[in-house]
């Protein structure tokens, strides 16, 4: 009798430990494909190959510049890269490769007023 309430115990606990693992691995972690991204209306500013380079993309024809605002791991400095035409869709600047992204944000440049800032986006 007790072997076979063992038995049973074992085998449920099995069953249980083996679906706890499949639904971890499943949704434990997060994409590979997730790179930081951030938004200022429909102005952007993603990181590309291992969030390494940023791209920053002026998608408002407006006349008013973009700016990527930028920090990389164990780096303390921000730093910008402007798309400066305000040219419109799918007109992007693009870093070179460095240390890992740790956040940006998009800013656009206004005339006679303060530039308008999107949120920060953080390196997940």
């Amino acid at each position: 009798m007790m072997t076979r309430i063992t038995g049973r115990a074992g085998r449920l606990a099995v069953a249980v430990a083996g679906a706890a693992l499949a639904l971890g691995v499943s949704v434990g972690s997060g994409p590979a494909w997730a790179y930081i991204e951030a938004w200022q209306g429909d102005d952007n500013a993603k990181g590309f190959e291992g969030d390494r380079r940023l791209r920053v993309c002026d998608m408002e024809a407006d006349t008013n510049a973009v700016e990527g605002e930028y920090f990389r791991v164990y780096d303390n400095d921000s730093s910008h890269l402007w798309d400066k035409n305000g040219a419109g869709p799918d007109n992007c600047v693009k870093t070179g490769a460095g240390a890992i992204l740790n956040k940006i944000r998009v800013c656009e440049q206004q005339f006679a007023k303060p530039d308008a800032c999107g949120s920060w986006a953080y390196r997940i």
